[in-house]
């Protein structure tokens, strides 16, 4: 037990382990995403130490902690582009002396809120002040996580189907600005025939279509598409794509791709097939992902700046906090056109 009569807290955990305040919190969450020797060894502190979450809970009620939780929703982890977003938010909680935990979720978008089951971690709300939600996520969760009474800021270009008045703080970036970006430069160095390769089944894909469409009809050329949904990855899917581009007449002289992996797919494919970047055909990517400097030559793309998000939600999180009666707020941060050697001058 703790020899200063005191309430044992996480951080004494912690220290007491030797780990991170971070790596507790995937112990209390459940997360197998840390060693069977750490696993013991922490648990082992939070018997010794006589830990316990509720007692915690209330001695913080109402409390500033010091600790926000980054809950990533249906996707897999770690993966670069929230890896990166988790980044920023990391760096901003240096600068402002706070500790971030991490927890992941899965549900299924048509659950009840009150039956989809959050990981122990949030069920003790109290031992954080506030939570970043990334992932991909549905009304239904943020329904669930409203009725934990608790400041929640949402990553909002993966927020599906969400319509009605707002009752989060929510941080984007411009999608739809950066994919008129990508197909105006290819339309000022001379293509027309242009094709669009995604899945519209997710909103960012749908932002970056209508972007494509509305470059298009401003330069009055013929809309070319690949949207067939493939429950496949997005690289698989470029791969696909590769062979019904190679089908069309005329053959296009540019591709906008959804995303960079879905370039990475094309740009793949289509070297095993004999065709050149940009010689044969042009590339243009979004997000500007590791793959982008990896291919040869590199892929002109748009740019998400990833750690800007991170830290605007952290940001927008502590001014919720400091400020609980403010209006909620919408941020969205600009993205950049980075042009490299994929896009041939027609």
């Amino acid at each position: 037990m703790n020899q200063t009569g005191s309430v044992t807290t996480i951080r004494d955990v912690a220290r007491d382990a030797g780990v991170g305040i971070g790596t507790v919190s995937r112990v209390l969450n459940g997360s197998t995403q840390v060693s069977a020797a750490t696993h013991e060894r922490v648990t082992m502190a939070i018997r010794r130490l006589g830990f316990r979450p509720n007692a915690q809970a209330r001695r913080i009620h109402r409390h500033h902690t010091g600790i926000v939780c980054f809950v990533l929703s249906n996707r897999t982890f770690p993966n670069s582009f929230h890896a990166e977003i988790l980044q920023g938010v990391e760096d901003c909680a240096l600068e402002l002396n706070q500790h971030v935990l991490f927890s992941a979720v899965r549900y299924d978008p048509k659950t009840a809120p009150n039956r989809i089951e959050l990981p122990s971690l949030l069920e003790e709300r109290c031992l954080f002040d506030g939570l970043i939600l990334a992932g991909v996520n549905y009304p239904n969760f943020l329904m669930r996580i409203r009725k934990l009474e608790i400041p929640f800021v949402v990553f909002g270009n993966s927020l599906n189907d969400f319509t009605g008045d707002k009752f989060f703080d929510q941080v984007s970036f411009d999608g739809f600005r950066g994919g008129l970006d990508a197909v105006r430069y290819a339309i000022s160095q001379g293509h027309r025939d242009i094709v669009f390769v995604g899945d519209l089944t997710r909103p960012w894909a749908r932002v970056r279509h209508n972007a494509f469409l509305m470059a298009c009809n401003e330069a009055q050329i013929k809309p070319n598409l690949i949207t067939t949904p493939k429950p496949v990855g997005f690289v698989a899917y470029g791969e696909w794509a590769s062979s019904e581009i190679l089908a069309r007449t005329p053959s296009p002289t540019a591709v906008i791709a959804v995303n960079d992996q879905v370039a990475y797919g094309l740009w793949r494919s289509f070297r095993h097939r004999g065709i050149q970047v940009p010689n044969d055909i042009s590339l243009i990517g979004f997000a500007d992902r590791e793959e982008a400097t990896l291919m040869d030559p590199p892929l002109t793309t748009v740019r998400i700046r990833k750690e800007e998000i991170g830290k605007a939600c952290m940001r927008t999180l502590m001014e919720r906090l400091n400020n609980p009666e403010m209006p909620y707020v919408e941020r969205t941060l600009a993205t950049d056109l980075v042009i490299r050697e994929s896009i041939k001058k027609l």
